[in-house]
């Protein structure tokens, strides 16, 4: 059996070196790259939609513009009504006779759009996203609102950024 000696040369130096240099622009581009520093606040006015959907029809005058919103769950101020918007409750129903869908009203119920304005940081993690006094916002989330005399929940339907 014969052995083999392994020699360092000119080009196993700058394959480790081509290496090296993948290596720390990935930890760059993935990890380091667009965070803000330690010290910095980004602190944005935010507005967001709130979808109430199936409000018992009673209730849709508890609410007016200037009212606190609380989460309900983490019992966090969350920003304040600017604007509501009522419309009434469809559900997607079929037309037996020739087979196709439609919106259909429902008696008794409404959907209402609440409009919030908050003071909103940024946080970049992978990707935008606000937190209100530790509150995340997004597009998609169920939230759970708390008002002096409702109590209900909604989607995030809209986020702007002012």
């Amino acid at each position: 059996m014969q052995k083999r000696s392994f020699r360092f040369n000119i080009m196993d130096a700058l394959l480790l070196l081509l290496l090296l240099a993948a290596a720390a622009v990935l930890l760059y581009v993935f990890v380091l790259g667009d965070r803000p520093g330690l010290a910095s606040s980004d602190t944005h006015r935010i507005t967001y939609v709130i979808e109430i959907a199936g409000l018992n029809e009673e209730y849709k005058d508890q609410l007016s513009v200037g009212d606190t919103v609380t989460d309900s769950a983490k019992k966090l101020n969350i920003g304040t009504i600017a604007a509501i918007e009522t419309q009434d409750y469809l559900y997607m129903g079929e037309n037996s006779r020739e087979g196709t869908l439609v919106l259909n009203a429902v008696d008794g119920f409404v959907t209402q759009y609440i409009t919030v304005e908050a003071e909103a940081e940024l946080k970049n993690d992978g990707y935008p996203q606000y937190s209100i006094g530790g509150y995340e916002i997004y597009v998609g989330e169920m939230i759970y609102l708390s008002f002096p005399d409702l109590i209900c929940s909604g989607y995030c339907i809209s986020l702007d950024v002012q």
